[in-house]
């Protein structure tokens, strides 16, 4: 790890520019995998070949364009995990359009403004979002064409995926080939990210993004190639979409769950001994303390990567001891949807406890003092402030949002991530707080100015505010404090259950309400959380 000036950057090297779409990449490289299994469901032991993914995809590809899709037109794909969702996925990057994978257990409202952002042409559906989508289909102003996934639903007006593309020869889609795209600039993915102001922004990932991910990670053993690997994440969160993609052109085959199941989770990692796992802090609880764990043979795994949301040194320690500390290697990584994947990541054999890591390869990272945005000042080791990061692998910005933008990456290039954290003395890196002040429920970013948002259209209410409460098993708990309007009556059974009526699963209010005579602000209006959870620390 070498710094200049406090930038501080990797002196180890990414691999050769490549000079090819994500689209082209998957085309030469799904050819070259042939019949080999890509993905089994583990819920039904069904398999998947490259091959057939290359076949579907490429058909799928011919239809969207015969119908009209262009380059950079957006699809969205609405599903739980599944063996379907790389298809769309696929097709869109070959044509050159553009991604826009979605939460199928958005609320209703949720949905409707993640759709607004990207405005798809098409979107794929599972039965997990069919009724969601069915709701709110009529309001959707634009009018775009839904497609199953499947065929398993033989109930509604809309047809599946695999019987529009029936009529589509072997010739035509064997002839497809990949659209010229400026691999630089070119839009190829648009991910739901969560901000301080509530509901979702669209970031724009392009071509260029996801292969310095490729040059990064394809000469390491993050993806195994052609090895087995475990797709637990969902495929609508960055971090296991790029994975996702990644394991297709390694030729790495993935037991793709489309939800946890405790003993299938054990039972898949002994069978396929499983050597890497992507993990989350509240799967890494499950490894610790579950009395599952000790009836299964997991003396295989080499390598666990935790990200997504913060973990705590204890559970990590706890983790490695029960595993084996002395093979097993368990990792902490730093990343954002607006970074495409980790920008700080723990070298190999050579982490620290309670670390996020060094810098990766291509990137460049400072500490700047906070509430600094436009200053040429980064601060040396082992001082706090905002961690702000440039290179290849940093979004392209929000779609059709040059206000937050340009709030988020400044004039030179540098990505303000609202987080606070430090460096030591060796260039390893230590998250300290959240600026954005982001809730992690299990690795969902839930952003309290939505909660307080809701909170403050219920009857009743005269302020709220939001704030996570540390858990375990969970990483953190949204709890509301409510100031109560004179003479009401409402209690906290009445708020938690107007609540959940209005938002996804993440986001309802497990911690808990408390009632308190007025919300803590500065002057200018901004709630002061840090109040609130020292409040609660000393129980109110």
């Amino acid at each position: 790890m070498s710094q200049q000036s406090n930038i501080l950057y990797s002196e180890d090297e990414l691999l050769p520019e490549l000079n090819f779409s994500v689209g082209q990449l998957l085309l030469m490289q799904l050819t070259t995998h042939g019949t080999r299994v890509a993905h089994i469901n583990p819920h039904t032991s069904k398999e998947q070949t490259f091959q057939h993914i290359l076949d579907t995809s490429r058909r799928l590809a011919v239809y969207l364009q015969r119908e009209g899709l262009k380059a950079n037109d957006t699809i969205a794909v609405c599903s739980e995990n599944n063996l379907e969702f790389c298809i769309p996925v696929c097709a869109a990057f070959y044509l050159g359009a553009i991604a826009c994978p979605l939460n199928p257990l958005y609320s209703e409202r949720e949905l409707k403004h993640a759709l607004s952002i990207s405005k798809p042409k098409y979107i794929f559906i599972s039965t997990v979002s069919l009724n969601s989508i069915r709701k709110i289909f009529v309001e959707l102003y634009w009018s775009p064409k839904i497609l199953m996934l499947t065929d398993d639903n033989n109930n509604v007006s809309w047809s599946s995926m695999y019987k529009v593309i029936s009529n589509v020869s072997s010739d035509d889609a064997n002839a497809l080939q990949a659209a010229p795209v400026n691999v630089d600039d070119h839009v190829t993915a648009i991910l739901c990210s969560s901000g301080t102001t509530g509901l979702p922004k669209g970031v724009m990932l392009t071509d260029k993004n996801i292969t310095t991910v490729i040059r990064m990670y394809m000469n390491t053993n993050t993806i195994p190639e052609n090895g087995v690997s475990l797709s637990l994440l969902p495929f609508f969160h960055a971090y296991s979409f790029v994975l996702m993609v990644l394991g297709i052109l390694r030729g790495n085959c993935s037991i793709v769950f489309s939800r946890f199941e405790e003993e299938l989770f054990l039972r898949y990692i002994e069978k396929y001994k499983i050597e890497y796992m992507p993990m989350v802090p509240s799967l890494m609880v499950f490894l610790a303390k579950h009395p599952l764990v000790d009836k299964y043979d997991l003396s295989c795994v080499k390598t666990i990567w935790s990200g997504a949301a913060p973990l705590s040194k204890e559970i990590q320690q706890a983790v490695a001891k029960r595993l084996n500390m002395n093979i097993v290697d368990v990792k902490q990584g730093y990343g954002l949807t607006e970074t495409t994947l980790a920008v700080l990541r723990s070298p190999d054999g050579k982490g620290k406890v309670g670390s996020v890591g060094v810098v990766v390869p291509g990137t460049l990272a400072k500490i700047i003092p906070i509430g600094e945005y436009e200053t040429d000042r980064a601060l040396g080791p082992n001082c706090e402030g905002e961690l702000c990061f440039k290179g290849d692998l940093i979004m392209k910005g929000y779609y059709n949002d040059e206000e937050s933008t340009r709030a988020t990456i400044d004039k030179d290039g540098w990505l303000h991530t609202g987080d606070v954290g430090y460096y030591d003395e060796d260039g390893y890196f230590y998250i300290v707080d959240r600026i954005k002040e982001l809730i992690k429920y299990k690795g969902y970013q839930v952003p309290p100015a939505e909660l307080e948002a809701i909170l403050l259209t219920c009857p009743g209410i005269q302020d709220a505010a939001v704030i996570g409460i540390p858990n375990d098993k969970t990483g953190e708990l949204p709890m509301a404090f409510v100031v109560k309007e004179e003479n009401s009556n409402i209690c906290e059974k009445d708020i938690i259950q107007y609540v959940n009526e209005r938002v996804s699963n993440p986001k309802r209010l497990r911690g808990g309400i408390r009632f308190v005579d007025s919300i803590p602000k500065t002057p200018s209006g901004k709630i002061l959380r840090r109040v609130l959870r020292d409040r609660l620390k000393s129980k109110l």
